[in-house]
C-alpha cells in the first residue's frame, strides 16, 4: 500500500469549510458550530493572538477545560503559524512551568481566575477566555486575512508525557508529521459521513488524528465536556443522543462503557481503542455488546505522532491481541541491543521510523539524542524512535506488545517484565484486566501485587487458582505475592489504569483470620508451619504445595522463617535447607521425619475473620475492596 499524500491540516479544514460551510463541524456541550463558524472563529482568535505577540515559531498555551473555545484555539494557532500546547487546568502546575521553560510561549489562553497562571512570575500575557465569545470571534474573523505561510516542518503542537525521572517531557510534532499521521486513516475509519466521539481530552494526543480526520473529511467531531468524560454513563448517553458512528477511547474506559448492556448505541460502526493493552476479553465483550461495530486496536507512543501501528480487526479467539502493522508511511523494527533485527517470534525492542518520528523533545538535545537514533535501514538522515517497548513479530507479520523495558524488575536474579505477568493473568478465562504493581517490602526484592477485574459473567478466581494458572506461563520469581480483585480499575485523568492509585491500595493484611478449607485434615506440623509462613509473608494466600518464593518470600524472609522454626524445634531444620524445602508440606514433612508426628489440633481451625472470604477451593482471598470512584 502506498502512503497517501498528506494535505496540510489547516488547508484540508479550510477546503472542507468552503465545500460544506453549513455542515456541523463540532458539537460540545450546548455549543454546535458549522464549518464556516468554526473557520471564522479561528480566524478571529488568530487576530487576537497576533495582537498579543504570537508569531510563527512561538507557542500558545491553551489552558482551558474541554470546550469549543479550546478547539477554536488549536485552529487559530495553526493560522498564526504557532504551536499549541493544551494543558487543562487540573493538570499539574509543573506542566505549565515546563512549557514556559521549553518554548517561547507568547500567550496563555486561560480563565481570569486561574491561580496557577496568576502566580507565575514573568508569565507571558494572559488572554482571558472569560471575555471571548465565539459568535463575536466568528463575526470578526469573517473579514480576517489569510493564514500565515509557514513550512510544514514547523512545530504544530507540544505535548507533555511523564518522564521516568519525574520531569515531564515536552514532545514537539511538526505540522507535516501530524498531517502524515492523519492521511492514511481512511482505510480503517472509512469515508462515509460520520460523527466522531472522542472519549479523550485535548491534552491527550490520542484524539488529534480523529479530530483532524473529521475536519478534513467533512465529518462531525463530538467532544464530551469535562463532566461527561468523568462520568461514563453520561458519555454513553451523549453517544446515544447524537447517534455517534465512531468512538475513540482508552481500553480501561471502554470497559466502563461496556459494563452495562445497552449503554452504547447500535449506530456505532467503529470503535478505536488506543493508549493501553487491548485484551481478548475486551474484544469478546465488544463483539457481544456491539456486534455491528468493528473494533480497531491502535498503538503508538507520543513520540510517534498519535499512533503508528494498527490492528484493524482483532480476533477475540487469539491468546493475545496484536498491536498490528505500521500505518502506511511508518516503519517498525524489532531489534536487539546492537540494533540488529531479531528473528520473527523473538522478543526485542520496538523502533519506529518513517514519517511518524516526532521532531524530538523541546529544548532537550541530550534526551532527544538518547531516544531518537540514526536509522540504519533508511535513507541518510533518517531517524528511528526507540520506544522502550518490548515486541515480537508473529508469523503473519503482526506486531505484539510485550511490556516495557523500564517496567522490568529484578527478583532474586531474574528479570521480570510486569507486562508479561499481566498478560499471563489476563490469559485466564475468568479475568478481564490485570495490572501488576511493585511494592517495596524493605527486603532485597520487590513484591508483586496483581489487581484484577473479572470477565463478564465470572467471579474473580481465587489466589491459588490464579497461581496455578500463572505457573504455566511464568517463572516462580514472577508470580505475584498477592491477587486483589477489584470491582473496576481506578482510572487516570487520561482514562488509563491508574498505577499510582493502585500502588496506594496495596493491602497490608495482618496475620490472623481464616485458614484454607480442608486444613482440619492437615497434620499438626503442617498447621504450625503454615501459621509461621502467614506471619512471615504477611498474608494467608498459601497452600501446602505453594513455593515460598512464589508467594512473596525472599532470602531475608527465609531468615525470619528459620528463626521461628528453630525456636519451636531447635536444631531440627538447618537454615540452608529452606532453599530446597520450599513448601509447607516439605518443611512439615522434614520436621515430622526427624521429631515424630504431632497430633492435630483437636479444636480445628478458627472461624474466618472479618474482611476475608473463602473461595470454593484454596485459601481465602481478601474481601473485595470498596468500589473505586466511578469518576476518571
Amino acid at each position: 500500500m502506498t502512503h497517501p499524500r498528506s494535505l496540510p491540516l489547516l488547508a484540508a479544514f479550510r477546503a472542507q469549510a468552503a465545500r460544506t460551510p453549513h455542515a456541523t463541524a463540532l458539537i460540545i456541550g450546548d455549543t454546535s458550530l458549522s464549518y464556516r463558524a468554526l473557520d471564522d472563529a479561528s480566524a478571529g482568535l488568530a487576530t487576537l493572538l497576533r495582537r498579543n505577540g504570537t508569531r510563527p515559531g512561538s507557542s500558545v498555551c491553551v489552558r482551558l477545560e474541554q470546550s469549543a473555545l479550546a478547539v477554536v484555539a488549536v485552529l487559530a494557532a495553526l493560522r498564526v503559524g504557532a504551536a499549541w500546547a493544551a494543558l487543562e487546568p487540573d493538570l499539574p502546575p509543573t506542566r505549565l512551568r515546563a512549557l514556559l521553560n521549553d518554548t517561547d510561549c507568547a500567550v496563555v489562553l486561560a480563565t481570569r481566575d486561574d491561580r496557577d497562571v496568576t502566580a507565575l512570575r514573568d508569565a507571558p500575557p494572559v488572554l482571558a477566555a472569560d471575555d471571548l465569545d465565539i459568535a463575536a470571534l466568528a463575526a470578526a474573523g469573517a473579514q480576517a486575512g489569510p493564514p500565515a505561510d509557514v513550512p510544514e516542518s514547523a512545530p504544530a503542537y507540544l505535548i507533555y508525557t511523564s518522564g521516568s525521572t519525574g520531569v515531564p517531557k515536552g514532545v514537539l510534532v511538526s505540522r507535516g508529521q501530524l498531517a502524515d499521521s492523519v492521511a492514511p486513516r481512511g482505510a480503517v475509519y472509512g469515508s462515509e459521513p460520520s460523527l466522531f466521539l472522542m472519549a479523550m481530552r485535548l491534552s491527550f494526543d490520542g484524539m488529534l488524528a480523529g479530530m483532524f480526520w473529521a475536519f478534513g473529511g467533512g465529518h462531525t467531531l463530538l467532544l464530551p465536556t469535562a463532566r461527561q468524560l468523568r462520568l461514563a454513563p453520561e458519555l454513553a448517553a451523549l453517544a446515544r443522543a447524537h447517534h455517534a458512528t465512531h468512538l475513540v477511547v482508552v481500553p480501561s474506559y471502554y470497559r466502563r462503557l461496556l459494563a452495562e448492556p445497552g449503554q452504547l448505541p447500535d449506530s456505532l460502526r467503529l470503535v478505536v481503542v488506543a493508549g493501553e493493552v487491548c485484551t481478548p476479553e475486551l474484544v469478546r465483550t465488544h463483539r457481544e455488546r456491539l456486534p455491528g461495530a468493528r473494533l480497531a486496536n491502535e498503538y503508538g507512543p507520543t513520540e510517534t505522532v498519535v499512533s503508528c501501528v494498527v490492528e484493524a480487526d482483532p480476533d477475540p479467539a487469539a491468546e493475545r491481541i496484536p498491536i498490528g502493522r505500521p500505518w502506511p508511511g511508518a516503519t517498525a523494527h524489532v531489534l536487539d541491543e546492537r540494533l540488529r533485527p531479531v528473528p520473527d517470534g523473538a522478543t526485542g525492542e520496538l523502533y519506529i521510523g518513517g514519517a511518524y518520528v516526532a521532531i524530538g523533545y523541546a529544548r532537550a538535545p541530550g534526551r532527544t539524542a538518547e531516544r531518537f537514533v540514526a536509522d540504519p535501514f533508511g535513507p541518510p538522515g533518517a531517524r528511528l524512535y526507540r520506544t522502550g517497548d518490548l515486541a515480537r513479530r508473529d508469523e503473519r507479520g503482526a506486531l505484539h506488545y510485550h511490556g516495557r523495558t523500564d517496567h522490568q524488575v529484578k527478583i532474586r536474579g531474574a528479570r521480570v517484565e510486569l507486562g508479561e505477568v499481566e498478560a499471563a493473568i489476563e490469559a485466564h478465562p475468568a479475568v478481564d484486566q490485570a495490572v501488576v504493581v511493585r511494592a517495596d517490602t524493605g527486603g532485597e526484592a520487590p513484591r508483586l501485587i496483581a489487581f484484577l477485574t473479572a470477565a463478564a459473567g465470572h467471579v474473580p478466581p481465587d489466589a491459588r487458582e490464579l497461581r496455578r494458572h500463572c505457573r504455566g506461563f511464568l517463572v516462580e520469581q514472577a508470580l505475584p505475592g498477592r491477587f486483589v480483585p477489584m470491582e473496576r480499575m481506578p482510572l487516570s485523568p487520561m482514562g488509563k489504569a491508574d498505577r499510582a492509585a493502585l500502588a496506594a491500595l496495596v493491602p497490608a493484611e495482618p496475620p490472623g483470620g481464616a485458614r484454607p478449607p480442608g486444613q482440619e485434615r492437615w497434620s499438626g506440623h503442617q498447621r504450625a508451619v503454615w501459621d509461621m509462613w502467614a506471619d512471615v509473608l504477611g498474608h494467608r494466600d498459601v497452600g501446602l504445595e505453594d513455593n515460598f518464593f512464589g508467594v512473596g518470600g525472599n532470602s531475608l524472609k527465609i531468615v525470619d522463617l528459620y528463626s521461628r522454626l528453630d525456636e519451636r524445634w531447635p536444631g531440627v531444620v538447618r537454615a540452608g535447607e529452606l532453599f530446597d524445602l520450599i513448601t509447607v508440606a516439605a518443611q512439615a514433612g522434614a520436621i515430622t521425619e526427624r521429631v515424630g508426628p504431632e497430633p492435630a489440633d483437636a479444636a480445628g481451625p478458627p472461624d474466618p475473620g472479618p474482611g476475608e472470604r473463602q473461595g470454593p477451593q484454596g485459601p481465602p482471598t481478601p474481601a473485595r475492596p470498596a468500589p473505586v470512584a466511578y469518576e476518571l
